[in-house]
């Protein structure tokens, strides 16, 4: 076999194996293997390669699943369609009781994607283009989601230098695992001024049943303002909303029961 044939079988079985992944909740690296009709080691070769690229992760079962760099490939507002509508009620509810800029946001590798927006009325706020990016280690909605990811899907959010914005950002993994373990402790994360100095804000994870994060909801706020409010009331206010939004994505997706 050529070089160019043994690299294009390669290529169809890493796509095919993304496809077996896509279409099962979770696969060992035998079940591959065996549906792949491939030894076990050349199942493991692409799911190491492919496990560090982030387009797959392993679970604490040791089954493999779609990793978070998949995300990459879907256009924002594609992403987000179902969730805005899913969820608007809810970021009503949080201005109208914040007064801030709310903000609905997914998590696409390493940074978070803006996919709705309700902005302050107050003369002072902060905006965000719908669409645009922000680092996750850096942002309230992003830590809140890397604080529910599986740990191989963090080992690899980690596993490049983290830039640092300003004097409050995060840059050095332990610094960020141990941020994570605050966030998860107390169920919200606070930035203050990490990513852009002039600006803070609180987020709470939205999660699926399996506890991994699909969303997350969030208080932005301009960082002067940050000492009048009660962060900790904002919090366990977006922990409710999140398990408010969790309980309505759920219902959405479960399927019609027809009536006669």
């Amino acid at each position: 076999m050529s070089d160019g044939a043994d690299t294009l079988s390669s290529v169809n079985r890493a796509l095919t194996l993304l496809e077996l992944l896509a279409e099962n909740n979770g696969l060992t690296v035998t079940q591959l293997a065996d549906r792949l009709q491939t030894g076990k080691t050349t199942a493991f070769r692409l799911t190491k390669t492919l496990s560090e690229r982030g387009w797959v992760e392993k679970d604490d079962e040791l089954r493999y699943r779609l990793g978070p760099a998949l995300l990459g490939l879907v256009p924002a507002n594609q992403m987000g369609q179902g969730l805005r509508q899913q969820l608007r009620p809810l970021l009503e509810e949080l201005q109208d009781e914040t007064g801030e800029t709310i903000h609905l946001t997914v998590l696409r590798g390493r940074y978070i994607v803006y996919v709705d927006q309700l902005i302050s009325p107050k003369p002072v706020h902060s905006v965000s283009t719908l669409g645009s990016r922000s680092p996750a280690h850096c942002v309230s909605p992003g830590l809140a989601q890397l604080a529910a990811l599986p740990s191989e899907a963090l080992d690899w959010i980690l596993a490049v230098p983290l830039r640092r914005y300003t004097e409050r950002s995060l840059t050095e993994p332990d610094a960020v695992r141990a941020e994570l373990q605050r966030v998860r402790n107390r169920g919200y994360a606070v930035n203050r001024g990490a990513f852009r100095a002039e600006v803070g804000g609180v987020g709470a994870a939205v999660l699926d049943d399996h506890e991994r994060p699909v969303a997350a909801l969030s208080v932005c706020m301009p960082a002067f303002r940050m000492k009048d409010n009660d962060l900790s009331g904002i919090g366990e206010l977006l922990k409710m909303k999140a398990a408010d939004a969790q309980r309505r994505i759920r219902l959405a997706r479960r399927p019609a029961i027809d009536t006669f």
